[in-house]
């Protein structure tokens, strides 16, 4: 197998990770028991770990993450627990059945190593998802059907502010795996990480009102910029992030939600804190560098 040919396959088992991250995350949003959604958002965070060692090795071998997913993989059940929980055990068993293939074909030691490391996670997944099938089946988790119903304009702007949080993820993503500097990769995976938690209240408050959350992809391709022209935008981002929430803020009538965004708003305030101090110590060091250079 060819270094291209390993990297193609690496990216595709970063798609599959994705993929299953987003499944589960419809299942967490959509299931109001806690004791089952506590459980997938440990096996998510799993699958967030496989999707970064994938993406790490691509690097290692001089390819560029692609942050894509697999549509067809994503396998959203319902409209009870237990069709949702069946989907998430298939799922595993397909992942399963993938690496063990690729198992069979990759040559690189330090690939295969990862690959029976991630094959052994998602048994133990597959196992703790059959579970917690069997349990709602046989009537030992019960099944909330009752939920609180509201306007759709109300679920049309929650919904609108988890795709903005999905796609700064991705874009945030994107920038850990590609760059080289240390503080930068250390703010885009703390920022990444909070846009998954205001994702993740999002959609949760989208299930709890008896909505679907939308986790569509339109987002336009990723291009690798500078770092000083990413974080210039992601500044701006931020920015209108923040004012999208304000202006939520003043027009919601529901407690809950404004509690929310208003949650949401804060952090995102400090998250251009972040980025514009780096983005002045990025821009003081490369001055600094140009003098340095004309006084050689």
């Amino acid at each position: 197998m060819s270094k291209k040919e390993l990297i193609s396959l690496l990216l595709y088992d970063v798609a599959l990770e994705h993929s299953a991250i987003v499944q589960y995350l419809y299942h967490i949003f959509l299931i109001t028991d806690a004791n089952i959604t506590s459980e997938i958002e440990e096996i998510a965070r799993q699958e967030m770990r496989h999707l970064k060692w994938f993406a790490q090795k691509v690097v290692q071998l001089g390819g560029e993450v692609v942050l894509d997913r697999l549509e067809d993989m994503i396998m959203v059940g319902g409209p009870d627990w237990a069709d949702m929980l069946s989907k998430d055990v298939l799922a595993e068993e397909m992942a399963i059945e993938i690496y063990t293939k690729q198992l069979e074909i990759v040559k690189d030691d330090s690939v295969k190593r990862l690959l029976e490391r991630v094959i052994k996670d998602e048994n133990t997944h597959r196992f703790e998802f059959s579970e917690l099938r069997d349990k709602v089946k046989e009537g030992m988790i019960c099944y909330q059907e009752e939920r609180q119903k509201v306007d759709p304009k109300t679920l049309e702007v929650l919904n609108k502010f988890l795709q903005e949080e999905y796609a700064s993820i991705i874009k945030y993503l994107y920038q850990f795996f590609h760059s080289k500097d240390i503080n930068h990769r250390d703010v885009m995976l703390d920022v990444a990480i909070e846009s998954m938690v205001h994702m993740g209240k999002i959609g949760e408050k989208i299930g709890e009102l008896g909505g679907m959350p939308n986790m569509k992809t339109d987002f336009s391709p990723i291009k690798y910029k500078s770092m000083q022209e990413s974080l210039k935008e992601d500044i701006a981002f931020e920015q209108q992030a923040m004012g999208e929430y304000e202006k939520d803020i003043k027009s919601s009538a529901d407690p809950e939600i404004k509690r929310l965004f208003e949650f949401i708003e804060h952090q995102e305030e400090y998250h251009r804190h972040m980025l514009l101090e780096l983005f002045k110590k990025m821009r003081k060091l490369t001055v600094g560098d140009l003098r340095k250079s004309k006084n050689d």
